[in-house]
């Protein structure tokens, strides 16, 4: 059974448009109590109707600035852990209107609201303080939304896939991808829309292949989803200190289709989200035991701007194997013949990113709490290797080290790594010089290593003598690779590493070629390609 996870990332370039000559609310937005600025709380213009039909966001002066339209007729105010506040826009002079409003900071977050649950969902003792953190839970979304509409940022996003050992949580090995995003929208989004996934579950089947998906804040935003999940105060542990829970739970859970039970955690000292956990339901009861699922996990940046700045999805795979057992005698004495049995073995992956760098037309920048690799390159003589280039297998973090022979390699996710050397007359046959340097990385740690570089003909001997293809006495290196009339490896054969190439001559490589088109680099005592 092949996994995939649909963890994809929506870039939309949204800007705050040009304010000259059209007429504008401004103002400040303040604690009631302590007189201090609120960053990240939404102001929604409304028409008589009470239609939204525009919106922004304070900074982290706690200042705003909207274009007004001539139909709108009042301001709302949200921000989690504020009571909201509604009121009319002033009389416009000069092309601009001025309003200051103060905000009265909540008590408690499960103050309670009049809301209804779903026809579907069973009545609760807590209804009316679950509503309350609902509501509360939504003005931290709608903060999201609006930030990545109002203030885009340039992103470094880092998508990874990992291996895990077995069921458990050591990863055994990790590809990375750095993605530099311009102006990005969303560091996450989701692939459905709300009602999408109330239809039709949180996984799909396509070709053969199970798509599973995770909510992001639009999801959890959208009425759709709150009319087709039931709601749930969660108590948090020590774990955890100064949060409440919101669960919740599809409504009409039905066979043969996989939901999510999840819960989003609210910090009721910070008045911010922290992070959604989920886990999937619907599927099969040895896999659900291994704990699939996924988490979103929430950031406020120095402007003010909400954003997701992690996520992930772990994915249970199953491998069937035939287990041949051996002849055995029954208490009986008869002959029990071999037998071939079906075993079920389970492999869990890890598959999603993380922010690593933000930054903001306004000059604000932030950066994640990852690992550094430092490196000093030498020769086999001891000398600074300087130019030598560094790959990360199955990654795309590569450098160049300086004259020096320092190498330095930032924003590393955590996890193993090993460490390849990139030599540009290897290049043209897409080998890489293998190193017995692998490391683990850790968030804000270093790690410091030195690193004896070979060169490709040392690297051409060491697989001549693997192959009990090399002699002392041989002066010409030869390194090749079979491939097909398209480019491809050719099925069968195995690459030529010889230090007999001096008997290699015109002949050979034309036989070669017969059997597939081969790609060399050769040298003399200069290895220069051929």
């Amino acid at each position: 059974m092949r996994l995939w996870a649909a963890v994809g990332a929506c870039l939309l370039v949204c800007g705050s448009g040009a304010l000259v000559g059209a007429q504008q609310l401004h103002g400040t937005v303040r604690d009631s109590a302590s007189r201090q600025p609120i960053p990240g709380a939404v102001l929604m213009l409304l028409d008589t109707s009470g239609a939204v039909l525009g919106r922004n966001i304070t900074n982290e002066r706690g200042e705003y600035r909207v274009v007004l339209a001539s139909r709108m007729r009042r301001v709302r105010v949200v921000r989690i852990g504020f009571r909201p506040r509604e009121t009319p826009i002033p009389a416009v002079v000069g092309g601009a209107a001025e309003l200051d409003l103060v905000m009265r900071a909540l008590p408690t977050m499960l103050e309670q609201v009049r809301v209804s649950a779903g026809p579907q969902c069973p009545r609760r003792s807590d209804e009316a303080t679950t509503f309350a953190l609902l509501e509360q839970v939504r003005a931290g979304l709608l903060a999201i939304v609006v930030a990545r509409e109002a203030n885009p940022a340039s992103l470094v996003r880092l998508t990874f896939v990992r291996t895990m050992d077995g069921g458990g949580n050591r990863i055994t090995s990790q590809r990375v991808h750095i993605d530099l995003a311009s102006r990005a929208a969303v560091s996450f989004n989701a692939a459905h829309t709300a009602t999408d996934f109330v239809r039709r579950g949180f996984m799909a089947d396509s070709e053969h292949q199970e798509i599973f998906y995770a909510p992001d804040a639009d999801v959890l935003l959208d009425q759709g989803f709150a009319a087709g999940y039931c709601f749930r105060i969660v108590s948090s542990g020590r774990e955890r200190p100064n949060q409440i829970g919101l669960g919740f739970a599809a409504a009409d859970r039905q066979r043969d289709r996989v939901d999510i039970d999840g819960v989003l955690w609210v910090d009721t000292l910070a008045r911010a989200l922290r992070d959604i956990e989920h886990r999937y339901v619907g599927l099969d009861h040895q896999i659900e035991a291994m704990r699939p699922g996924g988490q979103v996990s929430f950031r406020e940046m120095p402007n003010g701007v909400v954003m997701i700045d992690r996520w992930s999805l772990r994915l249970i795979g199953t491998t069937v194997d035939s287990v041949r057992t051996p002849a055995t005698l029954t208490l009986g004495g008869q002959l029990q013949p071999p037998a071939v049995q079906l075993r079920t073995s389970f492999h869990a992956t890890e598959t999603g990113g993380e922010v690593a760098r933000a930054a903001w037309t306004d000059g604000t920048s932030w950066r994640a709490a990852l690992g550094t690799l430092r490196l000093r390159a030498l020769t086999s003589d001891h000398r600074p290797a300087g130019g030598t280039a560094v790959h990360l297998a199955g990654t795309d973090y590569r450098t160049v080290a300086d004259s020096s022979g320092n190498i330095e390699i930032s924003n590393l996710l955590p996890g193993p790594y090993s460490i390849a050397v990139t030599d540009p007359r290897l290049a043209p046959l897409e080998f890489e010089i293998a190193t017995t340097i692998k490391f683990v990385a850790e968030r804000d740690s270093t790690v410091r290593d030195s690193l004896v570089v070979g060169t490709p003909e040392e690297f051409v001997i060491k697989r001549c003598i693997a192959d009990r293809r090399y002699s002392v006495r041989d002066s010409v290196l030869l390194l090749g690779r079979a491939l097909t009339a398209e480019g491809l490896p050719s099925p069968g054969s195995r690459s030529h590493w010889s230090g007999q190439t001096a008997r290699c001559n015109r002949r050979c490589r034309t036989h070669i070629r017969r059997r597939a088109t081969a790609s060399f680099s050769s040298a003399g005592k200069g290895f220069a390609p051929g």
